[in-house]
C-alpha cells in the first residue's frame, strides 16, 4: 500500500514495524547514495506499506522517521547511517545472521536487472521501478527472514563490530585517480577521488569479508603496484599500518592462559621444536609454518609435550565436547552462540578454527570501537580507513603521527598481550617500519 497522506502515515504511530530503506540504486555504495523510499511492515498485522522520500512516482514524501514511535526493526543499517537516520532500532540482518550463521538471500528484481543492462550509465534504477514493486522486497524479507527474537551477542555485534566497520567504510580511501584507473577497471567503488570498501560480517567463519565494486580490499596484492594508488587525503599527511604480531597464536594464548611474554612467538616455539635455546632464522621460519599446520589442521600427538599446544588441544576438545552435549558453544567476549545445527559436517578442528576467527573478530571489534572513541574524544583528524583481520590502516593528518603511535595505540590496545608492528609511508605500497 502506497502511503500518500499524513493520515495514513499517522496510522503507524506506536506500531512495531520492520523498516526497509531503499536506495536510489543498489549498485552504489551506501555512503554515496540516498534513500528514495521506505518499505514498512506492521509486525502485528503483517500489513505492508511503501512511502516515498524522493521517488518520482510519490505524491507524498517524508523527510524524517518521527512518525515511528514503536519498536523499529531495520534492514540495511549502512544506508540508514550514511543518510543520517539515527534511530533506536534492531538490525534484522544481524539478528538473522546470529541465529542462523547465514546472510539474507533476496531475489534480485527482474526489472532492476533489465534497467541495469539496458541503461547501464543511468545510476538510479530504483527510481525507475514503481513503488509497489519496490514494496515487494520488504515483504520478502518479512516473510522469509524476520524474527523478533533477540539473539545472544546482538548488542556487541551491533554497537561494537558493525557500527565500527560502517564508520570505517564510510571514511573511504583517498586514491591517486590515474593510478587507480590503470589498476582497476570501471568500478562502483570509486566516487570522485575516493574509493569505498564494504564489510560483510555475515560470514560462515566469523571473519568479515571486504569487497565492493569488484575490488577485494581484504586481499590486495602486495607484490605489484596495486597498492600505490591508495594515498593520504591530507596535504602533508601519511598512511600508517598497524600489524598485530603473531596474532592468532597470541589470541589462543589469551584464551588458554599461556604467556609468550615479549618473546617472538615462533622463536619461542622453535626452541621446543628443535630442542635448542638459540634457534636459527631458518628454524624460526619453519616453526611459523608448522605452528599454523598444527593449529588449523589438528595438533599431532608428538606435539602435545609442548605446553602451548597441550593447552590449545585441551581447549579444542573442551568446546567440542560442549558442542556435542549442548548443541552450541558461547563466545567468551560477546556471548554469541555458535549452533551445531548451522554447520554441515563440522568437526573438532573446524569448530576450533571458527571459534578462534570469531574470537579474533570480536577482540578487534573492541579495539576498533575504542580507537574510534579515542579519536572522537580527542578531536583528532586522523581516521582508520581499512581493517583486514590482523591489521588496521590509518590515514594520518599532519602533526598527529606521534599522537597516534605514542598515545592512541598504547591507550587502545594491550600491546603486552598483543604486540604490534608499525609501518608508515606516502602510499599503501611503500610503507617502512617505524
Amino acid at each position: 500500500m502506497i502511503i500518500d497522506n499524513v493520515e495514513q502515515l499517522n496510522e503507524l504511530k506506536g506500531k512495531d514495524v520492520l523498516l526497509h530503506p531503499i536506495s536510489i540504486d543498489d549498485r552504489l555504495h551506501p555512503s554515496c547514495t540516498r534513500i528514495v523510499a521506505f518499505g514498512i511492515i506492521n509486525i502485528n498485522t503483517a500489513q505492508s506499506y511503501i512511502v516515498s522520500v524522493c521517488h518520482p512516482e510519490g505524491l507524498f514524501h517524508i523527510n524524517n522517521l518521527e512518525f515511528l514511535t514503536g519498536k523499529i526493526y531495520t534492514t540495511n543499517k549502512a544506508i540508514l547511517m550514511s543518510n543520517n537516520y539515527i534511530i533506536e532500532d534492531h538490525d534484522t540482518e544481524l539478528m538473522y545472521y546470529l541465529r542462523t550463521n547465514k546472510n539474507y538471500e533476496i531475489d534480485t528484481c527482474v526489472m532492476a536487472n533489465h534497467y541495469n543492462r539496458a541503461l547501464s550509465k543511468c545510476i538510479k534504477t530504483n527510481a525507475l521501478i514503481g513503488l509497489v514493486k519496490l514494496e515487494e522486497q520488504a515483504v520478502e524479507i518479512y516473510k522469509n527472514y524476520f524474527d523478533q527474537q533477540l539473539p545472544a551477542g546482538l548488542d556487541y555485534y551491533a554497537n561494537k563490530l558493525k557500527r565500527s566497520l560502517l564508520i570505517i567504510q564510510s571514511n573511504g580511501i583517498q586514491v591517486d585517480i590515474d593510478k587507480f584507473n590503470k589498476t582497476f577497471e570501471r568500478t562502483f567503488a570509486l566516487e570522485d577521488d575516493k574509493c569505498y570498501t564494504q564489510y560483510n560480517i555475515h560470514t560462515i567463519t566469523g571473519r568479515p569479508s571486504n569487497r565492493f565494486g569488484g575490488v577485494n580490499f581484504a586481499a590486495l596484492p602486495k607484490e605489484d603496484a596495486t597498492r600505490e594508488c591508495f594515498i593520504s587525503r591530507f596535504k602533508g599527511g601519511s598512511l600508517l599500518e598497524l600489524d598485530f604480531n603473531s596474532y592468532h597464536p597470541r589470541l589462543i594464548a589469551s584464551i588458554v592462559g599461556y604467556d609468550f611474554g615479549q618473546q617472538d612467538v615462533y622463536e619461542h616455539l622453535a626452541q621446543y621444536y628443535y630442542n635448542t635455546t638459540t634457534p636459527t632464522l631458518n628454524e624460526i621460519a619453519k616453526a611459523k609454518e608448522d605452528t599454523f599446520r598444527q593449529l588449523y589442521g589438528g595438533i599431532r600427538k608428538d606435539y602435545l609435550n609442548i605446553p602451548f599446544f597441550a593447552a590449545a588441544d585441551n581447549f579444542s576438545k573442551e568446546i567440542w565436547k560442549h558442542m556435542l552435549v549442548h548443541g552450541h558453544v558461547d563466545s567468551l567476549i560477546s556471548g554469541r552462540r555458535l549452533f551445531r545445527s548451522n554447520y554441515q559436517d563440522i568437526n573438532e578442528h573446524t569448530l576450533f578454527n571458527y571459534y578462534i576467527q570469531m574470537y579474533e573478530t570480536e577482540n578487534n571489534a573492541q579495539i576498533l570501537h575504542t580507537i574510534l572513541e579515542y579519536l572522537k574524544i580527542h578531536e583528532l583528524k586522523s581516521i582508520p580507513i581499512l581493517y583486514t583481520y590482523d591489521s588496521i590502516l590509518f590515514d594520518v593528518a599532519p602533526g598527529e603521527l606521534d599522537v597516534i603511535t605514542k598515545a592512541l595505540i598504547p591507550n587502545c590496545i594491550d600491546t603486552d598481550a598483543f604486540p604490534v608492528k608499525l609501518k608508515g609511508g606516502l602510499n599503501y605500497k611503500n610503507l617502512s617500519f617505524l
